[in-house]
């Protein structure tokens, strides 16, 4: 055989090949998710069966995020609070409280992450924030994004915005923050963020699917001595913890919105806690 032949023969194999592979994948793929389909159908059948209807129409299909790690980033953190009071102010520290003033307001940072920004009235009646042409919830987010906090809300009224900040569009339910305003205008923010940015760390391991994580909320707030008879909303996310040096973690979570309580079902571990 001639080798140009020879030649075009194995290149035609090879794609034979991986085709045949990439159908494989396909197919093996759509095996999986039907698989974690059906046992998500199972374990909301054993909830029922034990008296906890769930409501199934916003139950998560796909993976969980991944795992994140960040560590305290203070130039970050100036100038996030810059883009809130202006680049003149001055900050100043006192142990582990960091404070940043100007003429627009005062914000106290603390080590926790947590913080609360008091916003400055003129004698003559101005202020540092008012709501112009915008109602309160579109005011609110345009000013977290301002500091480079993506937000979604999550309750409102006629003088306060409840959010929790995003990342990477999932919710982190331990970094809440509220807008007060008076009339309309910015009186106060107050919350928890973020202290820097977030990388991915797959080394701290895989997640349990959403059917494990239901059935050990079940498992969970029966040894707590808790109960519920309806499942509510679920809703996949991060919660913030502290870690060693300084260091902190995103870990992903299942929310559980329930008739009784809300719930955080730790998707590493199945731990569950109210939330």
């Amino acid at each position: 055989m001639e080798s140009s032949k020879l030649k075009n023969l194995v290149i035609l194999i090879l794609v034979i090949t991986n085709l045949l592979l990439g159908l494989l994948m396909v197919v093996q793929g759509v095996t999986s998710r039907q698989r974690q389909a059906q046992l998500l159908l199972d374990a909301v059948a054993l909830l029922e069966d034990r008296g906890i209807a769930v409501n199934t129409s916003g139950i998560p299909q796909g993976d969980f995020p991944p795992v994140m790690t960040l560590e305290q980033d203070s130039d970050w953190e100036q100038k996030m609070f810059s883009a809130l009071l202006g680049e003149d102010l001055t900050a100043t520290q006192r142990g582990l409280v960091s404070y940043y003033e100007s003429g627009l307001g005062r914000a106290e940072v603390r080590e926790d992450g947590s913080f609360t920004v008091q916003f400055s009235t003129s004698a003559d009646g101005g202020a540092a924030y008012p709501t112009g042409d915008l109602d309160k919830r579109a005011h609110g987010l345009d000013l977290l994004r301002r500091m480079g906090f993506e937000a979604m809300v999550t309750a409102e009224d006629d003088q306060t915005v409840k959010a929790v900040q995003l990342w990477n569009g999932t919710p982190v339910f331990s970094c809440p923050v509220t807008l007060t305003y008076d009339g309309d205008c910015l009186a106060e923010l107050s919350g928890v963020r973020l202290m820097g940015v977030p990388t991915a760390d797959p080394a701290q391991g895989e997640t349990l699917s959403t059917a494990t994580l239901l059935l050990r909320f079940r498992s969970g707030i029966i040894d707590s001595g808790d109960a519920c008879s309806a499942i509510l909303e679920v809703t996949q996310g991060y919660v913030l913890s502290s870690g060693p040096s300084g260091a902190s973690r995103l870990t992903p979570v299942l929310r559980l919105e329930t008739d009784t309580n809300p719930y955080l079902v730790d998707a590493l571990t199945g731990a569950v806690t109210r939330g």
